[in-house]
């Protein structure tokens, strides 16, 4: 056995912080990292290495590695939506009836819609795989509410992200620092034009990158809108974009390691659309994050015990240079012209979605 290794720290994890899963976009450059335009978030810079953990040094906030290349991201991975669960029509924020409710773990159905999870195969899940059968939809269940168990069907305040997460800060980095450029609460999809640069071809397979900084499982889709409409999840729902092979993954050795992506179509929105399974194995996993140990087998070798908010070569939950490169299909009847294209992650642990939004021209 791979050894999930479950050793129940109980007592070394439960004085464990959460953290609120973060992650960014880094190829195409999204509207998202327009902090990095001032000084003190440019090249990779933070005004403070605030983010800080038992089982790491402190750091920037988006700390991530862009290839040989500065991961110029400013507060990229600040745009979320929390407080949302499967079958609801909006998000709360981390707030049920006025009170303060944590979206990190959750277990909760947060709007009593009793909406069943439709992505229920132990392999297509990054969280307590060992609850099949007669155990989906109990209370052992407990990531049945959360968005990865109905990719794409829960709720989020925008298709491109909110700064911060929702109407006010929450624990586990529901946090954003306000600049000239962007406030605490702003909408992703009202974000400026930002040219990326980025030319792609109708019918042609092209190249994205992204990173992880606080893991919490799940898996994401790449969408595109037309420029000119709404950016909406209706909008961005009418075109995922399909993966074009298998992707790899730059481990936190800076060594390039081919995967063997897991794709899910069954149980998606849009339906038969195809998301991918995080990769990255979390290092803790129980309805309240307790038990120390992966969550499924690493895709490489890694020889770095797990720990409460740790990473390894290829795994991990506070991670800090560990990215993934993907390959896209351009659908081959789209109109020439310009696109925005949006990233969503859909969490399994968490109540949580990060969506990030990037311009680019097709021909």
């Amino acid at each position: 056995n791979f050894g999930r290794m479950k050793i129940c720290l109980a007592v070394i994890a439960a004085l464990v912080t959460t953290v609120a899963a973060h992650s960014s976009l880094l190829r195409p450059k999204p509207r998202n990292a327009i902090d990095s335009q001032l000084p003190q978030w440019q090249n990779g810079t933070a005004p403070s290495k605030s983010w800080c953990t038992s089982a790491q040094p402190c750091a920037n906030p988006c700390a991530c590695r862009n290839g040989s290349d500065v991961c110029d991201v400013g507060q990229t991975c600040l745009w979320m939506s929390v407080g949302c669960s499967i079958g609801c029509d909006v998000c709360d924020g981390g707030t049920i009836g006025g009170k303060s409710v944590g979206t990190n773990p959750n277990t909760l159905d947060r709007c009593g819609s009793g909406i069943w999870a439709t992505n229920n195969d132990p392999l297509h899940r990054t969280f307590n795989r060992e609850c099949t059968g007669a155990c989906i939809g109990t209370a052992k269940d407990w990531t049945k509410f959360n968005p990865w168990r109905a990719p794409g069907s829960a709720p989020v305040y925008d298709a491109c992200g909110r700064a911060g997460g929702g109407p006010l800060p929450t624990g586990g980095h529901g946090e954003y620092i306000d600049t000239p450029l962007v406030k605490f609460g702003d909408l992703g999809s009202m974000l400026p034009k930002q040219p990326s640069g980025t030319v792609w071809k109708a019918g042609s397979t092209v190249d994205t990158m992204w990173a992880i900084r606080a893991n919490h499982g799940g898996g994401y889709q790449y969408r595109l809108c037309p420029v000119t409409s709404n950016l909406t999840e209706e909008c961005f729902q009418k075109t995922p974009m399909p993966f074009a092979g298998n992707s790899k993954m730059m481990m936190s050795n800076g060594t390039m390691l081919p995967l063997r992506s897991t794709f899910v179509t069954e149980g998606t929105q849009p339906e038969g659309s195809a998301w991918q399974m995080l990769p990255i194995p979390m290092t803790r996993g129980g309805p309240d994050l307790r038990e120390i140990g992966y969550q499924f087998p690493p895709p490489c070798y890694d020889p770095t015990p797990p720990v409460a908010l740790g990473q390894g070569i290829c795994s991990g939950e506070w991670i800090t240079n560990i990215t993934l490169y993907d390959q896209l299909t351009v659908p081959a009847d789209l109109t020439p012209g310009e696109y925005v294209l949006g990233i969503r992650w859909d969490c399994e642990s968490s109540a949580q979605v990060w969506q990030q939004c990037a311009d680019v021209v097709i021909e």
